[in-house]
This record gives C-alpha cells, sequence and structure tokens, in this order.
C-alpha cells in the first residue's frame, strides 16, 4: 500500500471541505448560501466515492452485505446532492453523518483499517471532515 500517496491525495482531498466551510464565515459576498451548496455537492460525491470503494476492496471475507452497504452510501451521496437546492440543512446534516456512519463501516469491514497509517489517515480525514460539517451546520442561517 503506497501511504504516502494516499495522504497526499486524501489531504488534498479535504481542502474544498476546509475552504468551503470557511468562506462563508469569511466572506462579504451575500450569497454565502453558495459555499454551503457547494460543500453539500461535494460532499455527496465523496460519499458516492467511498461507497464504491467497497467493490474494489480484494479481500476473502468480502460479505455481500459489504456491497450493499457500500451502493447504500453511493446512493445517500446522491439523494444528498439531489435535496442540496431544497433542505440544504438536512443534506448538510445527512452527509455529517454518512461520513463518520462510513468510517465506522470500514473499521469493521475492510482489510486496509489493519495497516496502522491508513488507519490513522482515515481517523484524521472523517474527523477534518466532520469539523467542517459542523462548522457549516453552526453557521447556517438560512
Amino acid at each position: 500500500m503506497n501511504i504516502r500517496l494516499r495522504k497526499i491525495l486524501g489531504y488534498l482531498g479535504t481542502l474544498p471541505f476546509i475552504f468551503l466551510s470557511l468562506m462563508p464565515i469569511f466572506s462579504f459576498f451575500p450569497e454565502d448560501y453558495i459555499f454551503y451548496l457547494l460543500l453539500s455537492i461535494y460532499g455527496g460525491v465523496i460519499l458516492s466515492f467511498l461507497g464504491g470503494m467497497t467493490w474494489g476492496w480484494n479481500q476473502p471475507n468480502v460479505s455481500p452485505i459489504y456491497l450493499i452497504v457500500g451502493i447504500f452510501v453511493s446512493l445517500v451521496g446522491f439523494f444528498v446532492i439531489s435535496i442540496s437546492n431544497m433542505f440544504l440543512i438536512y443534506s448538510l446534516f445527512i452527509s455529517l453523518l454518512g461520513f463518520i456512519g462510513f468510517y465506522f463501516f470500514e473499521l469493521q469491514a475492510s482489510d486496509f483499517m489493519r495497516d496502522k497509517g491508513y488507519k490513522l489517515l482515515r481517523r484524521n480525514l472523517t474527523i477534518i471532515v466532520s469539523l467542517c460539517y459542523l462548522l457549516a451546520l453552526y453557521n447556517f442561517n438560512y
């Protein structure tokens, strides 16, 4: 496992979460709603990606339920995107729960989590993304 590349790409992937959750705080735009909307859409895309990862787990004990959960998480990502424009606060909250839930699912289901470096990376990424969503939910005023 190339953990160095995974770290680089993982932390680069958190930059939009950080940017989109902080911009409304420091923005002078009256339309800061768009940053929350983009955060929700980006999170939905990433949730869909995470759910799809389960199909690539090449481990002997891959249960069919893991694949079903993966599809469910991908559908949650799609659902988040599809309700973002009309029910933004709910989509942000569902995304937060989705990221935390997938992390705990991956802890139980993925052989990748046996690697200490990968496990630490996934924990850190989940914490960063969760904090971004909590900040967005805290500052959301629509």
